[in-house]
């Protein structure tokens, strides 16, 4: 059954085009003339069909319109009138005058090409390049005028201008598919959607933004199945579709995703042990960054936000307006702000699945999608749920085992498939054994592990975790190393002394002024700076900077972990209302705007604790005090 389709749209072959009347092509005042002169003639032209003569009846209607209008009109006027549509109708009494001719300067195209940037510049930006390539004419108001009467295809909605992705997304037509061709359940739409929302972590109370996936039934719109997780992964699909699989006890026979990593990881979409095809269902990916091919479940997280993300406080979507989320870990701390539990969101998002499968929509003609489905001709399932939860991979028999993952299974069945390809199904949550199946997928044996690597968590999705988390710890060290680098200053007190000192910097090669002059069309002056007099210092005064520079220059015993400890516990004093010492609070108030403290404020709010420092008193390691100094 096909379904119907809109087509995009094509320039027709010239003998199948539908011819166009002239007359429509005429601007409104042209018609509006044209049809006063045919009002003014018709009687002379009723008269001439009865026989009359041409000048007599052009003499008349000229007598009949001057007193009707007070009007004078000549009589070769008319007479010319009448010849006209005698030639050409009713089109060749309008007026010939089509305003004045706009003049050609020769920039126009090069107007097109500036204005087409990916950058987008204004319209006063390209006439002020235009002006510097030497087009003297090239006036605000002209290029303005030029790019505002042109085709909007190649302006303000150009290709170039708005970028290939844009227009294809918001511009260019596309094919619009009719679902109600399609059985109820035949195939479902899912994709992962980062949510708008920050929550609580469960294991460090942080904020945090979950990742939920959603399964759509085209047909019906019926949300059949979610799983809300950290991140998208193929385990979260797993988890999603199967939940999907046994809350409605059909099998779909096909699902629409996109090409993430997610979706077609090989546990799930390899065509001989992947997830899917052990349920006999097909899979469809979407055209990569084409949100619109997966338009109903993209819609359905668009109307999740607005809905029901926007309820709560902590809501961060791109079109929240307020500065609330500043600095959200410090205001969660001080109370002003609460984070949503995990368990609250999750059944927010269940009271809204709820809500939306029992509404009715205009494209369900009025039925809402939990009707819709309750039409479906159920596949059921044959597997068991213990083994729906269960990924399968491809393995070779060697002395009488598998291995997987770095794990070795062995069982006695498996001698007569020696160096043999079988199919291994193992669970995801316990490593002590898994099901060997053979090429036809018929059962062989249960295999026990019988050899472990060290070190190895029993749990699949722990091992993740932990990789996860390890490659975490390694960019998070990269931005520690990089705040370390840029708080050591590269001069020190002598040398920075002795930079003072120096004679003024010489004036700038004619080389550098001709190469920005080129690039920018703009004249670049020779600097040729006057000698300076040096200013004599005594050597009490030359003393006194020099200690003043010492003094303030950060002791090399002390670590930057142990200076944002120390700065951590001056702040706080003085948010308590505790008074601090003159040297205290300047060094406080210079040390807040180091690139190092920024660098360890970024960590610091990551982790909530730096490493070496007690997370829960903020002091520093052990051995120091408070202020992280031994």
């Amino acid at each position: 059954m096909s379904a119907a389709i809109v087509p995009f749209p094509r320039a027709l072959p010239l003998a199948d085009r539908k011819p166009v009347d002239p007359f429509d092509l005429l601007p409104t005042f042209a018609k509006d003339e044209a049809n006063r002169r045919l009002q003014i003639i018709a009687p002379v032209l009723e008269a001439m069909n009865r026989g009359a003569s041409v000048r007599a009846c052009a003499s008349a209607a000229q007598t009949k319109h001057a007193v009707n209008t007070g009007e004078e009109l000549s009589l070769p006027t008319l007479m010319r009138w009448l010849k006209l549509y005698r030639e050409g109708g009713v089109v060749a009494l309008a007026p010939k005058y089509k305003g004045r001719e706009r003049d050609t300067y020769g920039w126009e195209a090069r107007a097109l090409e500036l204005y087409n940037k990916p950058t987008r510049p204004a319209y006063s930006t390209v006439a002020l390049w235009l002006r510097q390539e030497g087009h003297a004419s090239a006036a605000d108001h002209l290029v303005r005028a030029y790019l505002k009467q042109a085709p909007s295809n190649l302006t303000e909605t150009g290709k170039k201008r708005l970028g290939e992705h844009y227009y294809n997304q918001n511009i260019r037509p596309h094919i619009v598919r009719d679902s109600k061709a399609l059985p109820v359940g035949f195939i479902y739409q899912g994709d992962g959607h980062c949510c708008d929302v920050y929550v609580a972590a469960p294991a460090t109370g942080n904020p945090y933004r979950p990742e939920l996936t959603v399964w759509i039934d085209v047909r019906s719109h019926y949300v059949v199945g979610w799983w809300l997780s950290e991140s998208e992964s193929a385990i979260t699909t797993l988890y999603s579709f199967s939940n999907a699989l046994l809350a409605q006890d059909h099998a779909p026979a096909l699902v629409h995703t996109d090409p993430g990593s997610g979706f077609t990881a090989r546990v799930i979409a390899d065509q001989k042990t992947g997830f899917f095809e052990r349920f006999s269902i097909s899979m469809i990916e979407a055209l990569p960054g084409n949100a619109r091919g997966k338009g109903l479940v993209e819609g359905w997280f668009r109307w999740f936000e607005e809905r029901l993300g926007k309820r709560f406080e902590t809501f961060c979507g791109h079109c929240r307006t307020d500065d609330e989320l500043r600095a959200l870990t410090q205001k969660v701390r001080r109370g002003e702000i609460r984070l949503p539990t995990l368990a609250e969101y999750m059944a927010a998002i269940r009271d809204y699945v709820r809500f939306y499968n029992g509404n009715p929509q205009d494209e369900l003609d009025g039925m809402s999608p939990q009707q819709l489905w309750a039409t479906l001709d159920r596949v059921p399932l044959e597997t068991p749920a213990a083994a729906i939860m269960r990924p399968r991979r491809t393995a070779t028999v060697k002395s009488w085992g598998v291995r997987l993952h770095n794990r070795h299974y062995r069982a006695a069945e498996l001698q007569a498939y020696e160096a043999r390809e079988v199919t291994v199904e193992y669970d995801l949550h316990d490593d002590t054994f898994v099901r060997i199946f053979d090429d036809k997928g018929r059962f062989v044996a249960e295999a026990n592990l019988v050899e472990k690597a060290p070190w190895l968590p029993a749990s699949r999705i722990e091992e993740a975790q932990a990789k996860r988390l390890a490659g975490q710890q390694k960019r998070l060290q990269i931005k520690l190393d990089e705040a370390s680098a840029r708080a050591t200053t590269p001069l020190s007190a002598v040398a920075a002394l002795a930079a003072l000192e120096l004679e003024p910097a010489p004036e700038l090669p004619a080389s550098n002024a001709a190469v920005l002059e080129q690039h920018h069309s703009f004249s670049v002056p020779a600097v040729t700076p006057a000698p300076r007099a040096q200013k004599p210092v005594s050597e009490s005064e030359l003393e006194a900077v020099r200690a003043t520079i010492e003094g303030s220059e950060i002791p090399a015993s002390e670590t930057p972990e142990q200076r944002f400890t120390r700065a951590l516990g001056l702040r706080n004093r003085r948010e308590a209302g505790l008074s601090l010492s003159v040297e205290d609070s300047r060094w406080l108030d210079a040390y807040a705007t180091s690139a190092e403290c920024q660098g360890l404020a970024d960590i610091y709010e990551a982790f909530g604790y730096l490493p070496g420092v007690n997370p829960e008193t903020n002091e520093g390691p052990a051995g120091t005090g408070p202020s992280g100094v031994a």
